[in-house]
């Protein structure tokens, strides 16, 4: 399922605001408290407690609909056997030209809809692109998701995809990775399963690892170093510069890269674009006119991009309108 992730996960938003090495859209997930039943769940899966009492469903199972995470990679199946059919992912087929299933897998988290002694009927959770999808899937491939006594979810080395580079750092990026979620409070939704190496940060014997919190429009990296796991650095959500300062950090911007500043007339009004962005950077297009070496008025555009205080790119081009 990981190839797929990564070959739709481009489709979601990656724009400078959001600077990111690889993004992986996660979601939300919700947690429903039930009761146990270990008659039916059997010792090795249990669920929350709680006050309700789970309705019954199929061949003497129950209805929990609480959320677990994924334990290996698994194609569902229509039917709580493993001669059912597996669930074709049509889009997937399509865009591949090849047939593809619907897999769950540790990047996944899926909401158990019926709970029998040796199957459970899930719906994906996690990708949120994918919560259309259903199926059966047997019980011992699924686990509690770890909380804090507060609701939060707690990550553990099963969560993440390990490769040569990841699997080096084991404690301390799952360790980094808590801190992000407890610590970031625009990290309420993590994807685990996205971090990697970050290779236009790392340097020999330094490496440098992002995780991607956030879904959609609103994703963003987090980076770290393994030290930073321990190490007092706080992560802390970053803020974007205010829109007043971030705008006449653009216009001296547009100063500066002008042939006459004193000619420069800078848009505050009519062409004027403010964006910030959950992970602290903004942004302000705008317009404005000015002489060029010739002494000819010209209108250019103009691209300012910031993190958090910090002026990191501009881009200036002459308008055609």
């Amino acid at each position: 399922m990981r190839r797929l992730l990564l070959a739709f996960a481009y489709v979601a938003s990656c724009t400078a605001l959001v600077a990111c090495d690889r993004n992986h859209p996660p979601a939300n997930e919700a947690n429903a408290e039930v009761s146990n039943s270990p008659s039916v769940l059997g010792p090795d899966v249990k669920v929350g407690t709680g006050g309700s009492v789970p309705e019954p469903c199929g061949d003497g199972g129950l209805v929990l609909r609480d959320v677990v995470a994924v334990t290996g990679s698994h194609e569902l199946r229509a039917l709580p056997t493993v001669e059912a059919d597996k669930i074709k992912n049509e889009k997937a087929s399509r865009i591949l030209g090849e047939t593809h299933f619907h897999s769950i897998d540790s990047s996944t988290s899926v909401r158990r809809l019926c709970v029998q002694a040796d199957w459970s009927h899930v719906q994906i959770v996690t990708p949120d692109w994918l919560t259309h999808v259903s199926g059966w899937v047997q019980n011992e491939n699924l686990r509690d998701i770890e909380r804090t006594a507060s609701g939060a979810r707690v990550y553990v080395e099963a969560d993440f995809y390990w490769d040569d580079d990841t699997s080096q750092f084991k404690p301390q990026i799952v360790t980094a990775v808590n801190r992000i979620r407890q610590e970031n409070r625009n990290c309420g939704q993590i994807d685990a399963f996205s971090v990697a190496k970050s290779p236009s940060r790392s340097k020999p014997g330094d490496p440098v690892f992002f995780v991607t919190c956030g879904s959609g429009a609103s994703a963003f990296n987090v980076w770290f170093r393994p030290i930073d796991a321990q190490a007092g650095r706080s992560f802390a959500a970053k803020e974007p510069l205010g829109k007043k300062a971030a705008v006449d950090a653009c216009e001296a911007a547009a100063k500066h890269a002008a042939a006459h500043p004193s000619s420069v007339e800078f848009s505050r009004v009519w062409d004027l674009a403010y964006m910030p962005h959950v992970s602290g950077r903004a942004r302000v297009v705008s317009t404005f006119t000015a002489k060029n070496a010739l002494n000819l008025e010209l209108e250019y555009r103009i691209d300012c991009l910031f993190d958090g205080k910090s002026l990191v790119e501009t881009n200036v081009a002459e308008s055609f309108n």
